[in-house]
């Protein structure tokens, strides 16, 4: 019997992040995006059964998108950190990266949307994180051997129904 490999999905994507003019779209990476879900247990003991769990409950569950993007565009730092910004005289340009102590990252989330390219336009084969915050850190080589890499994680936080990611399109609505 042959094996149908057609669900077998490889290749790279892009991810947007945000909407507007402030939206941020992440083209070129080195290493891959990488989506992941990550959940938290508790095993339910009794005295009577000593170390035998009697029950498992779910405590939690995040889902993050990891981007090491490659492109070395400044002006897109402040969009993605927080507690980075702009100053500019005009002419020139410069980012600013405060310490950012105290900064809720959550009060910052936004859509964020991986699309494969071999699926660009079919959202089917889309990830949606409805709300995701940014954490960027920046690790910059300066040598003939490595790219500038920005690495990105965007984490999600629930929207207002408790969604944390969409695996297909978002839109598709449960029929009454």
């Amino acid at each position: 019997m042959a094996q149908n490999f057609s669900k077998i999905e490889l290749g790279p994507a892009i991810v947007e992040y945000g909407d507007g003019v402030g939206m941020v779209t992440f083209e070129t990476t080195i290493g891959g995006v990488s989506f992941t879900t990550e959940t938290t247990y508790r095993d339910q003991l009794t005295d009577q059964t000593g170390e035998t769990v009697v029950g498992k409950r779910i405590t939690g569950r995040n889902c993050s998108v990891t981007i090491p993007f490659a492109e070395y565009e400044l002006t897109v730092i402040p969009k993605i950190m927080t507690g980075a910004s702009v100053v500019t005289d005009g002419t020139d340009s410069k980012i600013e990266i405060k310490t950012g102590v105290g900064m809720n990252l959550i009060d910052t989330a936004k859509k964020a949307v991986i699309k494969p390219l071999a699926k660009l336009n079919d959202p089917n084969f889309w990830v949606t994180l409805p709300l995701a915050y940014s954490e960027t850190d920046l690790s910059y080589a300066y040598d003939n051997e490595n790219e500038r890499i920005t690495n990105v994680t965007l984490r999600s936080t629930p929207d207002e129904d408790g969604v944390v990611a969409v695996l297909g399109d978002e839109t598709i609505t449960a029929t009454p």
